[in-house]
C-alpha cells in the first residue's frame, strides 16, 4: 500500500465546503495494473493552495473494516469539565467519521471543540501543539471551505452544563495516514470559536477560543 499527496496546478473552485467536495470527489476501484486504486481529491484555493489527491493502492497493509475510538476528557486545575466523545468509521481510510458524545460541567454557552496535533498529557492540557493541521492551512470552523483537519467548530452546552456532539466529519481519519487522528488530544476551550471570522490573525489559528478547560487522548477501542 502507498499513500501520497500529489500537487497539480488545476482549475480553482470557489463557495464549496473542502470536506463536501472530498467526500463527492472520492473515487472507489480505478483499475490501474490490476491493482485498484482509491482516490480522494480536494480542489485547489485561490491564491493558497493547489488541488490535493491522496492516492490508496492495494494490497492495503491496515485493517478496512469498521473502526471505533474514544476520547474520555478530563478537567484541567479541577475545573469539573469531562466527557465521552466516541468516533466511528464504517469505511476507512476514506470514508466519513461519525461522532457522538456529552460533554459535562461547562458554563452554559459555546465552547470550542479541537483535536491538537500531539497526545502527550503528561503536563496537562496546555503543550498539545497547535490544532491537527497536515495540509498547512489557516483556521475555520467544521463545515468552512478553509480548516484544519482537527478544526470541529463548537459545541454549545445548556443551562444545565451538559454539551451533546452528534456530527459526521469526512475530512478526518481513524486509520492513519496524513488525517489520522488517533493518538491525538481532543480538547474543549473555554470560549466560543469564532470560526475564523474575526478581524485579527489570532481568529486564523485558532478562532480565539481561549485556554483548555479539559482534554483526552483518542484511543481505539478494541
Amino acid at each position: 500500500m502507498f499513500s501520497i499527496i500529489i500537487l497539480g496546478l488545476f482549475g480553482l473552485l470557489h463557495g464549496v465546503p473542502l470536506q463536501d467536495l472530498g467526500n463527492k470527489n472520492t473515487i472507489y476501484g480505478i483499475s490501474g495494473n490490476g491493482k485498484p486504486l482509491t482516490i480522494k481529491a480536494f480542489p485547489a484555493i485561490a491564491n493558497y493552495q493547489s488541488d490535493l489527491y491522496e492516492v490508496y493502492q492495494e494490497p492495503y497493509h491496515y485493517d478496512l473494516r469498521q473502526r471505533a475510538a474514544v476520547a474520555i476528557l478530563s478537567s484541567v486545575e479541577e475545573s469539573g469539565v469531562q466527557g465521552e466523545i466516541v468516533f466511528v468509521q464504517k469505511h476507512p481510510p476514506v470514508g466519513p467519521i461519525f461522532i457522538r458524545g456529552n460533554i459535562t460541567g461547562l458554563s452554559p454557552g459555546k465552547h470550542g471543540l479541537h483535536i491538537h496535533q500531539a497526545g502527550d498529557l503528561r503536563d496537562g492540557c496546555d503543550k498539545l501543539g497547535g490544532h491537527f493541521n497536515p495540509y498547512l492551512v489557516h483556521h475555520g470552523g467544521s463545515k468552512s471551505a478553509i480548516r484544519h483537519v482537527g478544526d470541529l467548530g463548537n459545541v454549545e452546552a445548556k443551562d444545565d452544563g451538559v454539551a451533546e456532539i452528534v456530527t459526521i466529519d469526512p475530512i478526518m481519519s481513524l486509520s492513519g495516514g496524513p488525517r489520522g487522528i488517533v493518538g491525538r488530544a481532543l480538547v474543549v476551550t473555554e470560549k466560543e470559536d469564532d470560526l475564523g471570522q474575526a478581524d485579527n490573525a489570532n481568529s486564523l489559528v485558532d478562532g480565539n477560543s481561549g485556554k483548555p478547560l479539559a482534554c483526552g487522548i483518542i484511543a481505539y477501542v478494541r
